[in-house]
């Protein structure tokens, strides 16, 4: 009797969570997937037509352009201080200080 499972076919590596049975990105692989297997045409249009999908799941895959952002916050925030102009401080420091406060809420850390 077999598995049902054939090992010649290609497999999403990340249709496994490692912490949970479905991977953090594999929804938005089936949804990229989904829109390819509904397209029809040739498989440049069929990219073409789903290239927001894919650039998603890349997104979530690798995290590039939050990486990106995130960087270029941290070299504004760099820039102004080495300016002397003023900063917002940050969470860790406001934890730090003890005037940090969890947004919408009346608790304090």
């Amino acid at each position: 009797a077999g598995s049902g499972f054939d090992y010649r076919r290609p497999r999403m590596a990340s249709g496994f969570g490692t912490r949970a049975p479905v991977g953090r990105c594999f929804p938005v692989y089936r949804e990229f997937a989904e829109c390819i297997s509904e397209k029809s045409g040739s498989p440049s249009e069929k990219a073409a037509a789903c290239a927001e999908l894919r650039e998603d799941y890349v997104e979530c895959l690798h995290h590039k352009k939050e990486i990106t952002r995130l960087n270029a916050l941290s070299d504004e925030r760099a820039r102004k201080i080495k300016a002397g102009e003023p900063v917002p401080s940050t969470l860790t420091e406001d934890a730090k200080s003890g005037t940090f406060r969890l947004p919408f809420t009346n608790v304090k850390s």
